[in-house]
């Protein structure tokens, strides 16, 4: 079979899924999610040391081992973000504004710099810079920010076209997402867009740095591509359908560190000039040892740098004031610093939450955690009955949580400002938060048939439900966070001792 036809098929079924697991249901979400992070290379990595798992083991001997043994298929065949950017390359040929491209050197100073600064951050612990690349993440926020959007409106929209037919179904909300997080977002759209029409796969051999990890074991793969250049007409047509813009007609060499192996060049060159064989009977090509030295000499400068980051990390503006007062992170991501340390900000999470509680931000963890997700009871709460974001998490970021466990995990703690509360200031009932806690957290004291809310907060667990029902503005009930999470106490009813394998209050009403 045309292995051409091959990579289509298979690129496109994966990215066909890709949009189920960042736009479909839960039912879809969670199954999708055990399999397809799990062959994608920063995610598998990241929990395979953060969190083993078998599959994600497996996935990423299986990506090192392809490309060992046939190059930088990976980025062709199972990257969403490379099938996008094939997709838009195709496109903008057909409306005229790509041109044809020829060989161009490669940047090899700037992507080996990259991925140093990205393996050197990951290791202290810092993973801003892998998040804001990670074709995988990008392709969450994309999907998650635009598609997301789009797919919902367009359903809703078609909820009102069938209220004349007397059929009526719920309409479905996105989440919320911040300015700042959009726009930059809408940045890197942008670049790649632009980088698409002029310079095809540019992004992967210049920025990416799954793309530039995946290079360096290329250049030893067992099957390469090779040009005879005594059979070559010299026509460029290898050339110009290479979208890596790799193949040296001049030298007779393709570089292989940043071939993407879509096999284009194969299908246009009549003659057979180029062809895709055994290493060993290749000619050795060009090293690139400049790219070499760069990447030595950038990692270790690099290096040396976040190291003195780190040590003095608590001096920059947006970090301190992140650990003076961190955001409510999810349950089952343990604490603060473990989260920004795992989280690479796929917004899978962000995705698939039923209540859309969770909201990206911009440096509301500070520097250490760009575009990260944090719980936002200004627009939402968390759901007592879900643990959905525990089951989707590709890295390890937010750890699995049963829904037992999920009940008792203080993620956060209440607190009641007396000073802004109508029935403490006017003396008037209320009771909203009341009514809404899930965990009987909030206890009311009668005087004088005025009944004053007070929070007993062995049982709160921060799910921001009486903040987001509070009608005074601003709040009169908050939620701090619990940089480490804690396990609440069950609540019993009076007179009644707390059954520890009870699942929930039977009394509680939602």
């Amino acid at each position: 079979m045309n292995l051409i036809k091959v990579r289509i098929i298979i690129s496109g079924v994966i990215l066909v899924l890709f949009v189920f697991l960042f736009t479909g249901v839960e039912k879809l979400s969670v199954p999708l999610s055990e399999i397809l992070p799990a062959f994608q290379l920063i995610p598998a990595l990241l929990r395979t040391i953060i969190q083993p798992e078998v599959l994600f083991i497996a996935g990423l001997i299986f990506i090192i081992l392809v490309t060992f043994i046939f190059g930088r298929v990976y980025c062709s065949f199972l990257c969403p973000l490379g099938t996008i950017q094939d997709l838009l390359i195709w496109g903008s040929k057909r409306i005229g504004l790509k041109s044809k491209q020829s060989f161009s050197k490669p940047h090899n100073g700037l992507r080996y710099t990259i991925l140093a600064l990205v393996v050197a951050a990951a290791v202290i612990g810092f993973l801003s810079p892998a998040s804001l690349l990670d074709p995988y993440s990008l392709t969450g926020r994309i999907f998650t920010y635009f598609l997301q959007p789009l797919i919902i409106q367009i359903y809703n929209l078609g909820i009102l076209t069938l209220k004349p037919f007397d059929i009526y179904l719920y309409p479905r909300q996105t989440a919320f997402i911040p300015l700042s997080a959009w726009v930059v977002t809408a940045v890197f759209v942008l670049l790649i867009l632009y980088f698409c029409a002029q310079h095809g796969r540019l992004y992967c051999n210049t920025l990416c740095p799954a793309g530039a990890l995946l290079g360096l074991i290329s250049r030893i793969s067992f099957f390469q591509f090779t040009l005879n250049k005594t059979a070559c007409s010299e026509c460029s047509q290898c050339e110009t359908v290479c979208k890596a813009q790799c193949i040296d007609m001049q030298n007779a060499a393709v570089d292989m560190s940043r071939c993407v192996g879509c096999f284009n060049c194969l299908q246009s060159c009549s003659r057979s000039t180029i062809s895709y064989q055994r290493r060993q009977s290749c000619k050795s090509t060009n090293t690139w040892s400049p790219g070499r030295r760069g990447f030595v000499i950038g990692g270790i400068t690099v290096a040396a740098d976040l190291l003195a980051l780190n040590a003095n990390i608590g001096r920059i503006p947006g970090i301190r004031a992140a650990q003076a007062a961190p955001p409510v992170t999810p349950p089952g991501s343990l604490n603060t610093t473990h989260f920004t340390q795992a989280c690479t900000a796929c917004s899978l999470c962000v995705s698939a939450c039923p209540t859309q509680v969770l909201t990206p931000t911009l440096m509301d963890f500070g520097i250490a955690g760009l575009m990260q997700p944090k719980m936002n009871y200004e627009k939402s709460y968390c759901d007592y009955e879900c643990n959905i974001c525990s089951k989707i998490c590709p890295t390890g970021a937010i750890t699995p949580l049963s829904l037992d466990e999920k009940k008792l995990t203080q993620i956060g703690e209440a607190e009641l400002l007396k000073d802004i509360c109508v029935v403490y200031v006017n003396h008037n009932n209320c009771g909203a938060c009341g009514e809404v806690c899930p965990t009987h957290a909030i206890r009311f004291v009668d005087k004088e048939n005025i009944l004053y809310p007070e929070i007993d907060k062995q049982y709160c667990i921060g799910c921001g439900a009486c903040q987001l029902a509070c009608p005074t503005k601003p709040r009169s009930i908050v939620v701090h966070a619990r940089p480490v999470h804690k396990k609440a106490e069950k609540y019993s009813l009076p007179g009644k001792k707390a059954d520890p394998d009870a699942s929930g209050d039977p009394s509680f009403p939602f």
